[in-house]
């Protein structure tokens, strides 16, 4: 039987030319190789631009590479592992690979251990027995190209584990981010097309998902609260508490590494000017448990299920005028898909206009909560003067207390934590002492139904590490007093 009817193409490889293995879907990736006749498929992948190791055996070190990897395990009936063995051998050879390390029967140490580093399975059960071992390579004009075969043998049956690797140079310029985003009334325009224009107005306006990628799911809310967290082992970043857009989003990217994906999102940053506060890679990103739980902290299900494999994570910052971006990215790997979590605040002040207040809506959360938090009033950085914007905030507190004669109040001034302690808290009792005044000069409240307090930053309804925090930390409020 001719050697080349066990190798695909064998004119253009001969011609130092390798064509690249194209993205296949799952159990149906390409082979450099040709199956050996009859040869049952149990399973095959590809996946582009991932690490591989080839496994330590005897004399010979382990090997790790980088490239496309395509993968296949077969099965073959009433056929000795030897025969197998030397027909990808010659098929080897033909195509001008050279032999880097070989072993045959009893000279392949731990041959359990060595097939199954080769295998999908991560096993080759029991078909260890008569084994061969080959590890080959080539050099093509775009890099090296290594194939290697595990072969063997079980009552009639032989398996094959056949891996391949071709170096390539790494495309990390797949992800665009959209320049135009941080311009005012742009934010709406995408970066690029991946998709139908349905499907594109789930993606965030900021950046393009992956090419080929699937949205897994998504969530989009206005104003809320999100942690963002350093890469496990990151001990000089801390916890970041935001408030704003958030965006969240999982996407599933099939025949990839999570290498390749990680890389194209940390690219994409740097070159929109985003500073990377925090990442990590691999082993970096700590335990197994450690991991799991960043991919669950970054994961919309609450949970990254088996994509917590080869893990890639970083956090991401950019000051924009009077706000900050966030991005966190965790990418993790299963079989051969990738999955990424994806998260996006854009910081701003809460809207806390949205809802009209009136001395009804006051007596309720008073009545309900024993307080109720004003944030109409307004006064200058570091002065306790009202400011005349205040005004119908203060003639709707006038009115809540001549509806209700008996109702007594303290009026606590609150700020945020920029500065001394002291002297916010000062500054804090005074704005307070300025509202007691003016509802009783203006909206002529009795004196002794109102108490002044200030507490400073001491009481915080949010964080202080944002101004969308902040705004909030600044305000007053109407706590229901007993006597």
């Amino acid at each position: 039987m001719s050697p080349s009817r066990f190798l695909r193409l064998p004119a253009i490889l001969l011609a130092g030319c390798l064509i690249a293995l194209p993205a296949m879907a799952k159990n149906t990736a390409t082979s450099l190789f040709n199956a050996y006749p009859d040869a049952s498929l149990k399973r095959s992948s590809l996946i582009q631009y991932e690490n591989f190791t080839f496994p330590a055996t005897g004399d010979q070190p382990s090997l790790a590479v980088v490239g496309d990897l395509s993968r296949h395990s077969w099965e073959i009936k009433s056929v000795s592992s030897l025969k197998v063995y030397e027909n990808y051998r010659k098929a080897a050879e033909t195509a001008g690979f050279k032999v880097v390390f070989s072993c045959e029967q009893d000279n392949c140490q731990e041959p359990d251990s060595v097939g199954g580093k080769l295998a999908i399975a991560e096993s080759v059960y029991n078909h260890y027995r008569s084994p061969y071992y080959l590890l080959t390579q080539k050099e093509e004009a775009q890099g090296k190209v290594y194939a290697a075969w595990f072969i063997g043998s079980y009552n009639d049956s032989v398996a094959v584990q056949q891996v391949v690797v071709s170096e390539v140079a790494l495309q990390n310029d797949l992800i665009n981010m959209n320049s135009d985003y941080f311009k005012e009334g742009s934010a709406a325009q995408r970066p690029q097309e991946t998709a139908n224009a349905k499907e594109l107005e789930k993606d965030h306006p900021l950046i393009a998902r992956y090419p080929g990628a699937k949205l897994e799911t998504h969530s989009l809310v206005d104003h809320e609260r999100f942690t963002f967290l350093p890469a496990p082992k990151d001990t000089a970043q801390a916890e970041i508490a935001t408030e704003g857009d958030l965006a969240r989003h999982v996407y599933k990217i099939a025949n990839t590494s999570s290498l390749k994906a990680f890389e194209n999102y940390q690219q994409a940053l740097k070159t929109a000017d985003f500073t990377i506060l925090s990442s990590c890679a691999l082993a970096q990103c700590g335990s197994e448990s450690e991991v799991r739980a960043l991919g669950a902290r970054a994961s919309l299900n609450n949970n990254a299920y088996n994509y917590y494999r080869n893990p890639y994570y970083l956090l991401a910052k950019k000051d924009i005028a009077g706000s900050e971006v966030f991005i966190s990215v965790f990418v993790g790997a299963y079989q051969s898909d990738a999955l990424v979590q994806q998260n996006i605040v854009r910081t701003k002040a809460l809207e806390t206009d949205l809802v009209t207040i009136n001395a009804d809506t006051l007596k309720q959360q008073l009545d309900a909560d024993g307080k109720a938090l004003i944030y109409g009033i307004y006064f200058d950085t570091g002065k306790a003067d009202i400011k005349e914007e205040s005004l119908e905030t203060l003639k709707v507190i006038g009115e809540l207390l001549s509806k209700n004669p008996d109702l007594l109040l303290y009026v606590v001034g609150h700020t945020d934590d920029t500065g001394s302690g002291s002297l916010n808290q000062t500054l804090s009792k005074n704005r307070a002492a300025a509202v007691v005044k003016a509802l009783v000069d203006d909206q002529k409240i009795a004196a002794s139904r109102l108490q002044a307090e200030g507490v400073g930053p001491y009481a915080p309804v949010s964080n202080n590490t944002t101004e969308a925090g902040k705004k909030l930390n600044r305000r007053v409020e109407l706590v229901k007093r007993l006597q």
